[in-house]
């Protein structure tokens, strides 16, 4: 390989890794992300499964079958609501996207 070759795929190969960490946030910062905080309305359930409905526990057990079944009894009033489990406050969340 000739010296101008070499010469310039040095440069090619420095242009390119720098490109790439760029990319990819190596050599930047972006925005923190905060992380989502669990709701107020959680604290008293904490470690039971509950029914949320806009921000409101509309049934709550340490069983999620129950909820459900208390759900049911409660017909159209529990359309929309969302099932989870409280946390305590202690313990971590990892919430995955994708």
């Amino acid at each position: 390989m000739t010296a101008p070759n070499l010469v310039w795929r040095s440069i090619w190969r420095v242009a390119c890794t720098a490109k790439y960490r760029r990319g990819v946030g190596i050599s930047r910062k972006g925005p923190r992300i905060e992380p989502a905080r669990r709701p107020e309305a959680l604290d008293a359930y904490a470690g039971q499964w509950v029914a949320l409905k806009d921000g409101e526990v509309i049934a709550h057990s340490p069983d999620p079958r129950s909820v459900v079944r208390e759900m049911r009894r409660m017909g159209q009033a529990a359309e929309g609501a969302v099932l989870q489990r409280a946390p305590e406050p202690s313990e971590a969340l990892a919430v995955g996207l994708g």
